[in-house]
């Protein structure tokens, strides 16, 4: 029995732009209270740098200290645009447009089911198909 098995991907439905962004920055709040690392992985320098600034401005009332790194760390909130878990995380968010079946071994994979546009759709479904071929456990919410 592989890895994958044990690993669940839960697919957060969003329909905008503030759904999106209240999901990540909740999601890393509620690891980061735990102290579970968590790995948050995007598509591009652009993106990495959007997510960021976004754990730096939330919640209002303080923020999440994080680390925007493409290198190894033991820092628990980690930002990166390379496909390797840097911090030993368990979970991951992922926010590339391509599923994360890189060696974990996560517990835990975080991606959007995006419905704010038609093509966001339809990555959304390659990744749904991709971790179902995979055989992890998928949950929608």
């Amino acid at each position: 029995m592989s890895s994958s098995n044990f690993t669940r991907v839960i697919f957060f439905q969003v329909r905008d732009t503030a759904s999106k962004l209240k999901r990540i920055y909740e999601t890393a709040q509620s690891h980061f209270e735990k102290r579970e690392p968590l790995l948050i992985l995007t598509e591009d320098a652009r993106s990495q740098q959007f997510v960021d600034e976004l754990l730096w401005k939330h919640p209002d009332t303080s923020f999440l200290p994080h680390l925007s790194t493409d290198d190894p760390t033991t820092d628990p909130l980690v930002i990166t645009k390379v496909k390797k878990n840097l911090n030993n995380a368990k979970v991951a968010f992922n926010l590339c447009p391509t599923p994360l079946l890189i060696e974990g071994p996560f517990r835990i994979i975080y991606e959007f089911e995006d419905l704010t546009a038609p093509n966001k759709q339809t990555l959304s479904s390659h990744r749904y198909d991709a971790y179902k071929q995979s055989h992890f456990i998928i949950e929608a919410r």
